[in-house]
């Protein structure tokens, strides 16, 4: 029986996740998974991949506010309820979004925590709650779903058996071992293997009555050659190149590490650690 051992969501793309033990989905992934966004005054959105300290920055959410703390103990609050009376259009993997600009105290703080880039502001956006963004229908198998400011799925799923695989590889290669937060998932999973190699396969669970379709291996880049503790680079070529020559997924070219996945149903559950998943 597969297993739910880990919960988790990145409210803002590329900064620190958050640890749950239940989470409720939403029409766009886990509630506020990925809701808001750092980007150039130009609206691009900007990663680890660009700046690395990013990772550094931990978030905290509740009823009122989403808070920001650098690793200076400087805090910074947004209220969730803030009004915004124009929206504006923000990139990310060349989608337009539907955005709100949180405005100019958020902006000078992160700014002054993460530092310019290419010599400019950065700005934090919000997804709009109206906004439409599809996952490409290709993957869908004729169901729907959409997401915010994910990379391109609603829902990223991972594997203790992957993991373990892949920290074998780097100790036969004298390399560090990885931990899982490096991968960024929003659901950790243990007893099943080869998880990357079961697209259009599903996760069910019976007991809750959800259920998840896996749609496509997730392929790696950059940031998991990062610590998300410190935010630095011990070895810009690992676990990266140790996942390539493994070669978990059926895929012909890259490194692959989980599965993206999306709901089949158009109803919200609670998921919650433990919750027992049955795969076919």
């Amino acid at each position: 029986m597969v297993q739910i051992t880990d919960l988790f969501i990145y409210p803002v793309k590329s900064l620190k996740g958050i640890a749950l033990e239940e989470s409720m989905t939403a029409l766009r992934g886990l509630q506020y998974d990925r809701e808001w966004m750092v980007t150039t005054i130009d609206y691009e959105f900007i990663t680890q991949r660009e700046i690395e300290s990013m990772s550094t920055i931990e978030v905290s959410i509740d009823s009122g506010a989403l808070t920001l703390s650098s690793k200076t103990n400087t805090k910074h609050n947004i209220p969730l309820d803030s009004i915004k009376s124009e929206s504006i259009k923000a990139s990310v993997w060349g989608d337009i979004c539907d955005a709100y600009d949180e405005g100019d105290d958020v902006s000078l703080w992160l700014t002054s925590v993460l530092g310019q880039y290419k010599g400019k502001s950065l700005r934090l956006v919000r997804f709009a709650s109206q906004g439409l963004r599809p996952v490409p229908s290709k993957y869908l198998e004729g169901m729907e779903a959409q997401s915010a400011f994910s990379d391109q799925f609603p829902y990223l799923i991972t594997s203790w058996e992957s993991l373990d695989k892949l920290n074998k590889g780097l100790i036969n290669n004298g390399s560090q071992v990885a931990k899982m937060d490096r991968f960024r998932p929003n659901i950790v999973v243990k007893g099943v293997e080869d998880l990357e190699k079961k697209t259009s396969q599903n996760f069910l669970c019976q007991q809750s009555g959800y259920s998840f379709g896996l749609r496509k291996p997730c392929k790696r880049c950059k940031i998991i050659t990062i610590n998300q503790d410190d935010g630095k680079i011990d070895n810009p070529k690992e676990p990266l190149a140790t996942l390539a020559s493994l070669r978990f997924s059926d895929e012909i070219n890259g490194a692959f590490f989980g599965q993206n996945a999306i709901l089949l149903s158009t109803k919200n559950y609670i998921l919650k650690v433990g919750d027992e998943l049955s795969i076919g």
